[in-house]
């Protein structure tokens, strides 16, 4: 590095500047500093504070912990609003869905709300669970109260084959046809006849 010592500096000052110079010629590329993605890992931390998140637990994985940098800005514009729960829930590699009192049947007491976390098969530790929920809390309506967390811990997906077999017919007995016998007419004749003979006396 050249130096910046002015022509009249002394002859101690510019020995001075020689011993340090190598404690101030870093090869530091400052840009990597305050980029997330490229930052070092232990200056995650410096980030954190400098992005304003809410919650930092440092036994998070380093990509744990860059998500909740990047997520910080849109969780604090969007702070009591559902957008905001389901941003923190995202970044922790969940998916969570919000359930309303008037949702509920029957309704619910009216100002409350009920949240489903999917882990979307991904780990959930108690440290975890507690700073979800902590961050939660945070950023929900302060006119709404939360009543029931359920966590869907397992989710299973995959391909199922399904086989449908049909069997299906008919038995058709055929038998000769019959002699039809020849009918036989036997002819009835009846008669009935009747008279009704009246005599009066005479007058």
């Amino acid at each position: 590095m050249s130096s910046l010592l002015p022509p009249n500096s002394t002859e101690l000052e510019r020995k001075v500047a020689t011993a340090n110079a190598k404690g101030t010629d870093l090869d530091v590329q400052h840009k990597t500093l305050s980029t997330i993605d490229d930052a070092p890992n232990q200056f995650l931390s410096v980030l954190a504070w400098q992005n304003s998140v809410d919650r930092w637990n440092r036994d998070w994985s380093d990509a744990q912990k860059k998500a909740q940098i990047k997520a910080s800005f849109n969780i604090h514009q969007k702070k009591g609003t559902v957008a905001a729960l389901k941003a923190i829930t995202k970044a922790f590699g969940y998916s969570l869905s919000v359930t309303e009192w008037w949702q509920e049947n029957p309704a619910n007491t009216p100002g409350t709300f009920q949240i489903t976390i999917d882990t979307e098969g991904n780990a959930l530790t108690d440290s975890a669970y507690n700073t979800l929920i902590d961050l939660i809390q945070d950023a929900k309506p302060l006119t709404r109260s939360l009543t029931g967390i359920e966590i869907n811990i397992v989710s299973v997906r995959g391909d199922t084959n399904v086989a449908v077999a049909m069997y299906d017919g008919e038995d058709v007995t055929i038998y000769p046809k019959p002699d039809d016998p020849i009918p036989f007419i036997y002819p009835v004749f009846a008669v009935y006849g009747h008279d009704d003979t009246t005599v009066y006396p005479r007058a």
